[in-house]
């Protein structure tokens, strides 16, 4: 049975995952880094002591040893688990009885980890220790699968081999009871350890599991997308090359023709001119030639007429005479002209053109360049940057944009310089859908081109109904991941919804009243508590971590954490009360009560520019004060009065990634730029806004708010 069992089990296993990266052996005592890369205890141990530190074997990534050596590294459970359950199958007396009796085994005991025969099994549930162990038929275990018996064996702690029934958030470790109270003491240490329930941090890990995941299928996604458009590179790139190629032999065959041709022509010209120059000297050849003749003949007749008879030499003598020295005076004096030249003089200047490049290989100028946007966004404009590369020269003129509306209509658009010297694509929408744009240079769309982009309406687009009791009101809310919703109501309950409007859950805390609250970068929430009159720090699990102010608030209300320098701002009726958030010490106070007003002036929220400055909104003042990063007043951006472009009773303040202000006030809902100029209204009257307060960005592209409305609702606008 053990060895079939056994088989079956390693088919669904691979056996690398069993192998240990330094050996190459099975696992043993099997240690885990941070990178997640499991190694034998003495494999890590040899490693160390040739290398002097702890580097990653496979992924070379280096890691500080832990106090008290490489044994205090994190078991990997799971693996041992893998591990136990091999040596399990692969021991054949492990079926035995535990009593060593022979005999088949009747059970198996999840709790003990052991068979038992027919008499062990039932002396077993009597012994009141073991009443409540789980004992399993032997055939049932035999046809259970590998997860089934994994799932029946959970990890023990190695030292105290008890349950892991505890998780410490300092360590990052689970433990058991005794681990909890001997070593991870919550009031000892460095860092002072935090421990919880394993099932709290195991919703904890379900829930970061469960977000990691979604957030890895979209990274999936966009690689397989990737991967098609290098996919689709790859193609082009090959249909490039053969034409270039093709483009390079068509270019040398023409220049062959060419220069062939300019050859032969060439030799046409040698063949005439050595024509008229060989017919002109065969003439004269031919001319000197019969004067050597008739030279020679004449002087012959002479010479016979010298020795005749003296009266008839005397009768053709003289006329012989005659002729001859007419014909010798005739003869040219000068030598006849010996030029016999036909020369081919070579074109150098051509010779060196040619020992040039007889042309470049180069990219498009469309490769240098990319189109790049968010895929949603609201009307009416849309900008999409261009981003160029230093390789390439990009003008503006040599770009030409198109956008292709929703109805299928496409027109020119702007491409303008911003001050940063980047191309930005900018176009306006005439309705909401779909809208295309496509960016050429040279008559080539570049990289990612055309982009098709969700173009979403302004206003209003989703009403959350709360369920609360009458006396209770929302407060705040604040962005929690992808899609999700915190909601405080002033009691002791953080409520989670999803954009859509569905209830997830809550956090519940112990003794507070949460207000106004701030989602840090590490996943805690920083509230304003009216019930201690202080600022707490908690965790998604409820649990507090810190609380600090309560000396020095009297009434906090809107918060704001500047992530970077560790500052937290709180909105304290008569003045903004900044806090280090690491020690939670006060360290001042702005924006003080201004003595020229006989009321009471109640700061309700504050906020930071890009550059630093605070944002300091006025309960009962109506008006939006600026200050500089030291706390000196500067200006008043926003005044009070009921007509838009100014607040009355105002309840919340932020700034949004293009450095716009966003007021919540009496009935409405504000944009302002960062000068405090009134660029539009939100809402509209007919929306219900009604004693809004807290205010969340929860998308940037499209640009989109939630406020939180006195009304018992949340609502999301697009604007």
């Amino acid at each position: 049975m053990a060895s079939s069992e056994l088989a079956k089990f390693l088919e669904d296993i691979d056996e690398k995952v069993l192998e240990c990266q330094i050996c190459f052996n099975r696992l043993n005592e099997p240690r885990t880094l941070t990178c997640i890369h499991s190694f034998c205890l003495s494999c890590l141990d040899n490693w160390l002591k040739k290398t002097n530190k702890v580097n990653c074997p496979t992924c070379s990534k280096s890691y500080r040893i832990p106090e008290g050596g490489l044994k205090k590294l994190p078991p990997n459970t799971f693996l041992n688990n893998l591990l136990e359950t091999i040596e399990q199958f692969s021991n054949t007396d492990e079926t035995k009885c535990i009593c060593g009796k022979e005999g088949r085994s009747k059970t198996y005991c999840q709790e003990c980890r052991r068979y038992l025969c027919h008499i062990c099994s039932d002396a077993h549930k009597n012994i009141p220790a073991c009443k409540n162990h789980k004992l399993h038929l032997v055939e049932d275990v035999r046809s259970m699968s590998v997860s089934e018996i994994n799932a029946m064996h959970p990890p023990l702690c190695p030292v105290h081999n008890e349950p892991l029934t505890v998780f410490c958030n300092i360590c990052k470790v689970a433990i058991c009871i005794h681990c909890s109270i001997m070593d991870h003491k919550e009031w000892e240490g460095k860092d002072k350890h935090v421990t919880i329930s394993i099932k709290d941090a195991f919703k904890t890990f379900k829930h970061t599991s469960a977000g990691l995941e979604r957030e890895a299928k979209r990274c999936t996604s966009k690689l397989k997308d990737d991967l098609k458009v290098m996919t689709d590179r790859v193609k082009k790139l090959d249909e490039k090359k053969e034409k270039s190629l093709r483009g390079i032999d068509n270019h040398v065959k023409e220049l062959v023709t060419r220069i062939k041709e300019s050859g032969d022509k060439l030799k046409s010209e040698v063949e005439a001119m050595y024509k008229i120059k060989r017919k002109a000297t065969d003439a004269e050849i031919e001319d000197v030639t019969t004067t050597m003749s008739y030279i020679t003949t004449n002087i012959h007749l002479l010479h016979h007429l010298g020795k005749g008879n003296e009266a008839t030499a005397m009768l053709s003598g003289n006329d012989v005479i005659t002729s001859l020295g007419d014909r010798i005076k005739a003869v040219p004096k000068t030598k006849p002209d010996g030029n016999a030249e036909i020369k081919f003089v070579k074109n150098n200047q051509q010779i060196n053109s040619l020992q040039k490049d007889i042309g470049i290989v180069t990219q498009s100028r469309a490769d240098y360049l990319e189109l790049r946007g968010a895929e949603s966004m609201t009307l009416p404009t849309i900008n999409v940057k261009i981003i160029k590369t230093d390789e390439c020269e990009i003008h503006l003129n040599d770009l030409k944009a198109t956008l292709t509306q929703p109805t299928g209509e496409t027109i020119i658009t702007d491409v303008e310089e911003d001050v940063n010297g980047d191309y930005i694509v900018i176009g306006r929408c005439k309705s909401a859908g779909i809208c295309k744009v496509d960016v050429r240079v040279d008559g080539e769309p570049i990289k990612k081109s055309p982009m098709t982009i969700k173009v979403e309406k302004e206003g209003l687009l989703k009403t959350i109904q709360i369920s609360l009791d009458r006396l209770l009101s929302v407060c705040d809310v604040v962005k929690h991941g992808d899609d999700c919703l915190l909601v405080s109501y002033w009691d002791n309950v953080i409520r989670e919804y999803k954009q859509s409007g569905k209830y997830i859950g809550k956090v519940t805390l112990s003794g507070v009243r949460v207000n106004r609250m701030f989602l840090m970068n590490n996943g805690n929430i920083a509230f304003s508590d009216r019930g201690n009159e202080c600022i707490t720090i908690c965790t998604l699990n409820g649990e507090v971590v810190k609380s600090f102010g309560k000396e020095d608030l009297t009434c906090p209300r809107g918060i704001h954490v500047d992530q970077a320098s560790r500052i937290m701002y709180v909105a304290n009726d008569e003045n903004v009360a900044m806090f280090n958030i690491e020690s939670g010490k006060l360290i001042k106070k702005i924006a003080p009560y201004d003595t020229s007003f006989s009321f009471f002036v109640s700061i309700i929220d504050v906020a930071l520019t890009r550059q630093g400055y605070n944002l300091v909104l006025y309960f009962n003042q109506s008006c939006l004060k600026l200050f500089d990063n030291e706390g000196k007043f500067i200006k008043v951006l926003v005044n009070e009065g009921d007509e838009d472009g100014n607040v009355k009773s105002p309840g919340g303040v932020l700034v949004d990634d293009n450095d716009n202000i966003i007021i919540s006030s009496h009935h409405k809902l504000q944009l302002f730029s960062n000068s405090g100029k009134f660029i539009k209204r939100i809402d509209k009257a007919e929306d219900g806004i009604n004693d809004p307060r807290g205010l969340s960005i929860i998308s940037h592209n499209p640009r989109r708010v939630a406020v939180a409305n006195g009304d018992k609702t949340v609502k999301i606008f697009n604007y």
